[in-house]
Formats: C-alpha cells, sequence, structure tokens
C-alpha cells in the first residue's frame, strides 16, 4: 500500500508567503538602489570622459592655432599667397552654382 504524503504540511503557510513576500521587497528595494547608484556613477563617469576629451581638444586646437601664427610670421607672404588662392577658389566654386 502506497503511503500518500501529507498535502497540510506541504503546502506553505500564509504567514511563509507573507515572509517570503517581504523578504523579496526588501530584496527589490536594494536592488534599485544599486542600479541608481550603478546609473549615477556611469553618468558621472561619461561626464568626466566627456571633459577630458574636450581638454584634449581644446590643447590640440590651441596648438594647431599657435603653429598657424608661427608660420604666417615667419613666412607671410607665403600665407597671403595661400589665403588669397583659397580665397580664388570658394569664390569661383560658389559663383559656379
Amino acid at each position: 500500500m502506497v503511503e500518500q504524503p501529507d498535502i497540510a504540511a506541504t503546502e506553505p503557510s500564509l504567514s511563509d508567503v507573507r515572509a517570503d513576500l517581504e523578504q523579496l521587497r526588501v530584496d527589490f528595494a536594494k536592488l534599485v538602489e544599486t542600479l541608481g547608484i550603478t546609473a549615477r556613477d556611469g553618468v558621472k563617469g561619461a561626464a568626466y570622459d566627456a571633459e577630458a576629451a574636450a581638454g584634449e581638444v581644446k590643447d590640440w586646437a590651441e596648438t594647431q592655432a599657435e603653429t598657424l601664427r608661427e608660420r604666417i610670421q615667419t613666412q607671410p607672404f607665403a600665407a597671403v599667397a595661400i589665403a588669397a588662392g583659397v580665397g580664388a577658389l570658394l569664390g569661383h566654386i560658389m559663383l559656379r552654382r
């Protein structure tokens, strides 16, 4: 003869379900808090990276501008000739349209 399991003993009680739901609520609150911290740190990291990249571009542009100033000072006639040539080329292109 096969013995039947006691179904009442295997079913969770209402207090067990409530305790599980409360633990789930606590775990979910911790998860949301952790996600918020992670997102905030990610945004701060991205802002820092963007600021660093902007600083590098600014430094590069300042270096290029200084190099251009020096070349214009050392070779003013070449600079004027190049500027006139570029202006004539752009003028020709603009007038064709």
